[in-house]
């Protein structure tokens, strides 16, 4: 009898061993992320997470898209188009106002890098009536300009507004069909001065923060029944961009070369370049206090009362239907 039960605890103990592995190597979930925008050095940590297998070891297997506005991936996400996706705020509430079932539950980057860039220097607010913005129809800036009209006191009708892709702003710009087009200072700025660096002309940016907007600068987001009925998953998905995004402000060479290696047409000086902006918008004294990814709710009250101030709502959301708290940092 003792032998059997020997043999037994053997036999049990082998298959123990056996399924840990086989739990191990069960196939990670296939989910898609949207970016915000066309690829550049501010999505550096989300190939970086790929590449170090942040995301796999959390049980995913990450397909990352580039989109044309933070607009465009909210009604994405909503819509079941994407599982995940990085939209500005001002998008984000925008979009739950006028029912989309979506919902915020990490800070990807805690103040924006967002602006107009242009050949000439656009100081101020009052200096951009009359002049022509390039900008998608889902662009943020098309919801932060207004803002910053409405805090100056300005008339934001007086925005002269020009639809196009970002793939042409650059063209637009130096043919004179647009005096600036929305950029930021992480990702086109740093693009457009490589390209006008041979014709010895320079490149200006007018900043959103600088002229008094200081939200969040960009959210994480899903639907919100996923993050009601499936809060591990998302928790686990926010962990694996915290980690990744550790990473890489540690390793900002090792994650840039990561970056090209997964998007080879873009230039490794160029992603180093706007990498280390996005850095400094990520490691803020906010961040330091409250830590990464977190939203504070009088923080994000703030922000919604910013924008629905500024913007016209059709209602407005609570702190609860815009951010999901206590899914990172935990």
């Amino acid at each position: 009898m003792f032998r059997i039960l020997a043999r037994l605890g053997v036999l049990l103990a082998t298959l123990g061993a056996l399924a840990i592995p086989a739990l191990a190597q069960s196939a990670p979930k296939k989910i898609t992320f949207l970016t915000n925008y066309t690829f550049h050095g501010r999505d550096t940590p989300f190939f970086a997470g790929v590449g170090k297998g942040y995301f796999r070891d959390a049980g995913f297997d990450v397909t990352i898209l580039p989109a044309t506005g933070s607009g465009f991936v909210v009604t994405a996400v909503d819509s079941g188009k994407a599982d995940y996706g990085m939209a500005d705020p001002g998008s984000v509430i925008k979009g739950v106002a006028n029912g989309a079932k979506i919902k915020s539950f990490a800070v990807f980057m805690d103040v924006t890098t967002s602006g107009l860039a242009s050949l000439k220097p656009y100081p101020t607010p009052p200096s951009l009536i009359g002049a022509r913005i390039a900008a998608a129809e889902t662009d943020d800036a098309r919801i932060i300009v207004p803002i910053i009209f409405h805090q100056k006191g300005l008339d934001a009708s007086k925005i002269h507004w020009i639809a196009a892709d970002p793939s042409v702003y650059i063209s637009l710009l130096l043919s004179g069909q647009t005096d600036l087009y929305t950029a930021s200072i992480d990702g086109d700025v740093p693009a457009l001065e490589k390209v006008l660096a041979p014709q010895k002309k320079k490149a200006y940016f007018a900043s959103f923060a600088k002229w008094g907007y200081d939200p969040f600068g960009y959210l994480l987001i899903a639907r919100a029944d996923r993050i009601a009925t499936n809060p591990g998953e998302v928790r686990r998905f926010a962990a694996a961009v915290a980690k990744s995004v550790a990473y890489s402000v540690q390793h900002p060479e090792d994650a840039a070369k990561i970056m090209v290696k997964y998007n080879p047409t873009l230039n490794l000086g160029t992603v180093k370049a706007q990498w280390r902006q996005s850095i400094k918008a990520i490691e803020t004294p906010y961040v330091k206090q409250n830590g990464y990814g977190v939203a504070t709710t009088a923080r994000v009250q703030r922000t919604i009362d910013l924008i629905s101030q500024s913007v016209k709502l059709p209602m407005k959301p609570t702190v609860e239907q815009v951010f999901a708290e206590g899914l990172v940092g935990k």
